[in-house]
């Protein structure tokens, strides 16, 4: 068995949010130099942890402010293509790096990573390269797995889903079952999300979103509607507002047992056993996605958060920098260990984060590093709703889809 990092670095650069309280104990920060830094990161439990330690550098004549928002997908961009950003770092992941680093927004660090890595021990399975320019540093992984409620399937002799056409069947037996409201939840409540949830089984079908060559969509083909017919499939198993439910209505359904089995990111894991918030401690397994196919591929990619630099930012990049890193020292690994599954070398893995490990050792690919799939899961995400509603046909909804990502890749200069 490959030791962790060695997973991490060849899975994930080829191209547990715990109950226990996040540790803010380690050496206060000893960065010399004033000014301001302002940071923008999405909004979930380690993003929160590392803001607080962002701001732990804090001192007289050094402001740091971190804003913390769900909106980061359209507010980053915007900052960043802008004279100026009002941001000086960021927070970002596979999917949202590759808008920015395409029209040359972000700042190549190999400079700074060269100044400061020994004073932050930053390791190579860390590092976000784009060619030769190292363009993020990464500091955590996940991806989306299988939570089951063990006492529900134990109860009704149901092995754990390994393929949907499992977890479908599964799903009938369940039925009528008291203790919980329906029997499946996934996160089909915002654009985005959706559209990241046809790209999980899309890819394990074995597609190809848009021809390599042209950039032209590839998404509405036979595999294209074999997975949104089976979307459809389990949003009938589903809440009947399941395209109003996003990721955290989600996971609030699991924690307050209205679900037997949910698809959610792996870095919650803990939050089930968690007694201030959640009612079934100790209830909960976790497993890695199912798979789309028999002998197909597990409908699950993997990914990575790490902090950027933009090109147009106002302050200090190498200030910047140290405050980013100061959140992401080893230290702080030490000391959160099971928040989530983060990239040092001296994170011990728990049992929280197994089904990710598993995930990767099981062969997820990568979130697919290119700015057109970005493009397709926003035209995805706003046009597949129908289908899954049964208003239209699941061919339908992708042809509309794919013009809509048409018209978004022209716009972008992608397609001519």
């Amino acid at each position: 068995m490959k030791p962790l990092r060695t997973w991490l670095a060849s899975a994930a650069f080829a191209a547990t949010a715990s109950f226990f309280s996040p540790s803010l104990a380690n050496a206060a920060c000893a960065i010399e130099g004033s000014g301001e830094v302002n940071v923008i990161t999405n909004f979930f439990p380690t993003l929160e942890l590392l803001a607080a330690k962002m701001k732990e550098c804090a001192k007289p004549g050094l402001k740091v402010e971190v804003k913390l928002t769900t909106e980061m997908k359209t507010e980053i961009p915007r900052a960043f293509e802008a004279a100026s950003s009002p941001f000086d770092g960021a927070a970002v992941a596979n999917s949202s790096i590759v808008q920015l680093q395409s029209k040359g927004q972000l700042m190549p660090l190999n400079d700074l990573v060269a100044k400061y890595k020994d004073t932050y021990k930053i390791e190579d399975q860390m590092l976000i390269r784009f060619g030769d320019d190292i363009m993020a540093v990464a500091f955590m992984a996940n991806a989306q797995i299988l939570y089951y409620r063990k006492d529900i399937l134990e109860k009704h002799g149901i092995a754990v889903p390994t393929t949907y056409d499992e977890l479908l069947a599964a799903c009938e037996k369940l039925k009528g079952d008291p203790e919980v409201d329906h029997c499946f939840s996934a996160a089909y409540g915002n654009s985005w999300e959706l559209g990241n949830e046809f790209i999980d089984i899309f890819v394990a079908m074995g597609g190809q979103l848009a021809d390599p060559q042209t950039s032209q969509a590839t998404f509405n083909g036979p595999e294209g509607v074999a997975t949104l017919e089976l979307m459809a499939k389990l949003a009938g198993y589903m809440s009947p507002n399941a395209l109003a439910i996003d990721f955290g209505g989600v996971k609030q359904e699991m924690q307050q047992g209205r679900t037997a089995m949910a698809f959610l990111w792996g870095d919650i894991a803990a939050s089930m056993d968690n007694p201030e918030e959640s009612k079934v401690v100790d209830k909960v397994g976790l497993a890695v996605a199912p798979k789309a196919k028999a002998d197909g591929a597990i409908s699950t990619l993997f990914w990575w958060d790490g902090y950027v630099i933009p090109k147009n930012l106002d302050g200090d990049p190498d200030l910047t920098f140290q405050v980013m890193m100061e959140a992401i020292k080893a230290e702080t690994v030490t000391e959160n260990n099971d928040i989530t599954l983060w990239l040092r070398s001296n994170y011990k893995p728990t049992k929280y984060a197994d089904a990710i490990v598993k995930s990767v050792e099981a062969g997820a690919p990568p979130f697919p590093m290119t700015p057109q799939v970005d493009l397709a899961i926003l035209a995805l995400g706003e046009n597949i709703g129908d289908a899954i509603a049964g208003k239209e046909s699941a061919q339908q909804s992708l042809d509309d889809a794919a013009k809509a990502y048409t018209r978004a890749a022209t716009d972008a200069g992608y397609l001519k």
